[in-house]
């Protein structure tokens, strides 16, 4: 290492030993700063004004998003309960033909049954022929 690095590596270390020891002296200094800063700025009501207007629209914005999203999630559990009870629905309908049968549905069945009805809630005249097709039933 050349004496230049030496000499400042020693004076760095001294500087920050000292602001170790006297570490409020660089912070009162900073928040003097910090308060004057923020007092030029704030003398005119402009800068103020404009901020408070920021603050109170990113606070619009943000609940605006919440709104959406609590819309949005009401949505999604309708639609969930709306096919849970087609789901029910359409199993007491294939367990009902099936116990005069004296079949037993199967939890494969089940599951398949579940996919279909998620798959065609928007079409029932689909819905209504695949369910024919998987049990055997009449499509009528």
């Amino acid at each position: 290492m050349t004496i230049g690095l030496l000499v400042l590596k020693n004076k760095l270390k001294k500087a920050w030993l000292w602001f170790k020891t006297h570490w409020q002296i660089p912070f009162i200094t900073l928040l003097i700063a910090v308060g004057l800063l923020l007092w030029a700025l704030t003398r005119k009501q402009v800068f103020l004004t404009a901020l408070l207007d920021y603050l109170e629209n990113s606070k619009k914005d943000y609940e605006n998003q919440i709104e959406i999203v609590d819309k949005i999630h009401q949505n999604e559990i309708e639609k969930r309960d709306t096919i849970l009870k087609e789901y029910n629905k359409n199993l007491e309908k294939v367990e009902g033909k099936l116990a005069e049968e004296e079949k037993k549905l199967s939890s494969a069945k089940k599951r398949e049954l579940k996919k279909l009805v998620e798959q065609g809630y928007n079409d029932p005249e689909k819905l209504s022929r695949e369910l024919a097709k998987l049990y055997g039933f009449e499509h009528g």
